[in-house]
């Protein structure tokens, strides 16, 4: 009887045994197995993306006519100021080229009025001048020679007109010439330089305009960074009438981490926090990143899922999350924009509960 009572109590004592560890292994049944306990102050790990630090571009063409290059594709680093896109101008070219050879003959016209004449064409002025004094001598004295004969007898009436007229036409080339060579010595007049720059102006501005227009024409990229995505293929058409977006691309001359935490963690959360960023694409490597807005708008799980397809952590669309940007240090600039990433979060410091607006 004795040996029957120890057997039972012995048995009671492995049941509660068992059902103690069975308690156990259910209560930690479906708990996430990061390898250490997650602190109590700290949200949760959340996936996220990493993002230029800029807003994405949109960029569109203010042209019209077909597409005649693509010049990049998606994932292409480029430069500011890069051709991306060309758009089919020759029209407009061949306007920019005509309006250059405007300005170019304004531009002569405007620098031969401003020097006035050269040496060669006073010294042409003077001669012109000596020329017609030399005549004027010659129709003088026939004149005087045709006065000494006697009218009726060695010469006619008309001769004598005939010689009066050449002295006069000869005394009037001389003044006509002796006033060209002043002109000519006293350079081009006030309103014809202001004439000839205005004539230049006009057509330098003719050629700003077309060449404006002509500029239109191609699709640079405003800074540097690197194209998402392109919308448009060669020989399709565009206008400007009908604004459309051919390409997308963002600045990535920084990183940024978007990610979303729960809003029943909001208060686990401020500016400034500390946490660390890992990827499945980058083994081993870990970044440091500080959180830099909180975002006020609250977000429903649909529209995060949307943002961060198939995230674990999110497996509630009915849940309700905040927006959360991350500034990442010097190490995670090279880090690919668009890689899905974990983010784990450190404790605030004391004081620092309250989320930013």
């Amino acid at each position: 009887m004795l040996e029957q009572l120890r057997f039972l109590k012995t048995r009671g004592t492995a049941a509660r045994l068992l059902f103690g560890l069975l308690f156990v292994a259910a209560s930690g049944y479906g708990s996430p197995r990061t390898g250490t306990a997650q602190p109590a102050d700290v949200p949760a790990p959340q996936p996220g993306r990493v993002e230029g630090s800029g807003d994405v571009l949109a960029l569109g063409a203010a042209a019209t006519g077909t597409i005649a290059e693509l010049m990049v594709s998606s994932g292409d680093h480029v430069r500011a100021g890069q051709h991306l896109v060309k758009v089919e101008c020759g029209n407009i070219e061949r306007e920019v080229e005509a309006r250059k050879s405007d300005l170019a003959a304004a531009e002569a016209a405007s620098l031969r009025v401003v020097h006035g004449p050269r040496p060669e064409e006073v010294a042409i002025g003077v001669a012109n001048v000596n020329l017609a004094d030399a005549r004027l001598t010659e129709a003088q004295k026939a004149l005087q020679r045709t006065q000494l004969l006697h009218e009726g007898f060695t010469v006619t009436r008309v001769q004598i007109d005939q010689a009066e007229r050449d002295a006069r036409i000869a005394a009037a080339q001389l003044e006509e010439m002796r006033s060209r060579l002043a002109l000519l010595r006293a350079g081009s007049r006030e309103e014809d330089i202001t004439e000839a720059r205005a004539r230049r102006d006009a057509a330098k501005q003719r050629v700003e305009e077309a060449t404006t227009r002509l500029n239109y024409c191609s699709v640079d990229a405003p800074v540097n960074g690197v194209v998402l995505s392109t919308n448009v293929t060669a020989g399709q058409l565009v206008s400007s009438r009908v604004p459309v977006t051919l390409l997308t691309m963002v600045d990535d001359s920084k990183r940024r981490v978007r990610t979303f935490v729960d809003e029943r963690d909001i208060a686990k959360l401020c500016i400034h926090q500390r946490t660390r960023v890992t990827a499945d694409g980058l083994p081993g490597a870990q970044v440091d990143g500080t959180v830099e807005i909180i975002g006020v708008a609250v977000v429903d799980g649909y529209n995060v899922i949307s943002v961060l397809p198939s995230s674990p952590p999110l497996n509630n669309p009915s849940r309700q999350f905040r927006q959360v940007t991350l500034s990442l240090s010097d190490s995670g600039q090279q880090v690919p924009i668009g890689l899905r990433v974990m983010v784990q979060f450190s404790p605030c410091p004391q004081g620092q509960r309250a989320p930013a607006k």
